[in-house]
């Protein structure tokens, strides 16, 4: 089960047409004062086409806190879940998690048993230096304390921002910055 983090980590998302959600707000439900994502924790999980977001927000200036369950579709509408959003979050943790999506650091890797007939598991790709790396103004967003520029120049070419990635697992033609950030050709 992935843990629950701050919304402002997980973001920004982006969908399989190109579109990206960059930040989150929601108005606090006692006092009206606007929460950004920075004030939510829970998950956000792009499940098919739709980012899945289940959070509980706690309102800085009146402390109220309140539950959000939603979908976001690939045209950025936000439509409200029905169910409750303790029970979206636990249902959004528990799916398998997918190639891209940030895994919990102290998880271990799923490991094939002696003697079963398997596939090797696959290895980081080696790490190749680049001394040439030019990065966009333009940010996407920031993860940590990390600026996520919305592209990057590598050796001449311009590669445009992925996901975020721990673990360097980056597959060929794709880019690792800052040992986190994923970035690859349009």
């Amino acid at each position: 089960m992935l843990p629950k983090r701050k919304l402002d980590e997980l973001l920004p998302v982006r969908f399989r047409n190109g579109e990206q959600v960059k930040q989150f707000s929601k108005p606090c439900v006692r006092c009206g004062n606007m929460l950004q994502a920075r004030d939510m924790e829970g998950a956000a999980r792009l499940v098919e086409d739709h980012l899945a977001i289940a959070a509980t927000a706690r309102c800085p200036k009146c402390g109220d806190t309140f539950g959000i369950a939603c979908v976001v579709d690939n045209t950025k509408r936000v439509r409200r879940v029905i169910i409750p959003s303790w029970a979206f979050g636990l249902y959004l943790r528990n799916l398998p998690t997918q190639a891209g999506e940030l895994n919990p650091a102290s998880a271990p890797e799923p490991r094939p048993q002696a003697g079963a007939d398997e596939a090797p598991v696959p290895q980081p790709a080696a790490r190749i230096e680049h001394r040439n790396v030019q990065r966009a103004e333009e940010l996407v967003g920031r993860y940590g304390d990390k600026p996520i520029p919305a592209w990057v120049v590598v050796d001449g070419a311009q590669l445009n921002f992925e996901r975020v990635e721990l673990g360097d697992r980056v597959a060929p033609g794709e880019f690792l910055l800052d040992g986190c950030l994923v970035y690859r050709a349009a």
